[in-house]
């Protein structure tokens, strides 16, 4: 069931989340991922029970996803944000106080100023210290970027995968174990031509039993019950019996939804 389905399309998801740059889009991939497959479960589903039943346990399985994804942070890759030019030149400016302070300095030896000399270097010292602090302290220019662990995730979505299908797997079961499952209901437009056919009993009037037919057939119909004559692609819905004609319908197959409910009989040549 789903999980044949989920492993048809394990590697493309796989390679998706691989692809997704943070946290949010791996859960809005699975989200995705994990919304096909309830539109094909219930699609499948035969009953309008068992079509809730995968509604809640989809919906379960989203809410586990998202916890998943926000558990299986693996590792965080710290870039570089993009320095604007203004940023450029407000961390240029200490160096360039530096620079005039050292060259200040240089041409005070020159001319004899050695006071003015010491001042040069204490204020291209003092540039250069701010510019190294400015460095150092300027967190404002990286950005984190997390990422999930793909391995991780993919092996906790294995397991839930199997949980849903093993639920839905044990549903259908509980579903085919209640009284009456499969069954065509009798309701009263079915009872009055099966009350027709006994009064032909009765009366022995085979004619009379013929109208009860059409009535039978079109009681059926409406709860979506087809009455399917022989072909050669149907032969397994059919017990076969010697006769003169091939393929001659004897007693029409009941189906319904695709799923047969009674065979019927036809005749093949010997």
């Amino acid at each position: 069931m789903i999980l044949e389905k989920y492993e048809s399309r394990r590697e493309a998801l796989e390679r998706e989340l691989n692809g997704c740059a943070d946290v949010k889009a791996a859960a809005d991939c699975l989200g995705r991922a994990l919304e096909r497959l309830r539109v094909e479960a219930r699609a499948d589903a035969d009953t309008p029970a068992l079509r809730r039943e995968a509604d809640r346990l989809f919906e379960a399985a989203r809410q586990a996803a998202l916890l998943m994804v926000s558990v299986t942070e693996a590792d965080i890759s710290v870039k570089p944000r993009p320095v604007t030019k203004r940023e450029k030149i407000a961390r240029a400016l200490p160096w360039a106080s530096a620079g005039a302070g050292l060259l200040l300095a240089a041409w005070m030896l020159l001319i004899g100023q050695n006071a003015a000399a010491g001042l040069g270097l204490v204020s291209a010292g003092l540039g250069v210290a701010q510019a190294w602090l400015k460095r150092d302290g300027d967190t404002a220019g990286l950005q984190a970027r997390t990422r999930v662990n793909v391995y991780e995730l993919m092996r906790m979505t294995d397991r839930l995968a199997q949980a849903i299908d093993d639920s839905l797997s044990q549903a259908v079961q509980e579903q085919a174990a209640l009284p009456g499952a499969g069954r065509t209901e009798l309701t009263g437009d079915m009872l009055a031509p099966v009350q027709m056919l006994m009064e032909a009993v009765y009366t022995q009037d085979g004619g009379y039993a013929l109208k009860a037919a059409p009535q039978l057939v079109s009681a059926l119909n409406e709860q979506g019950v087809e009455l399917v004559e022989y072909s050669p692609e149907r032969r397994e819905w059919f017990e076969m019996f010697p006769g003169t004609e091939d393929g001659l319908t004897i007693r029409p197959a009941l189906v319904k939804e695709g799923k047969l409910l009674a065979r019927g009989q036809a005749t093949e040549v010997a």
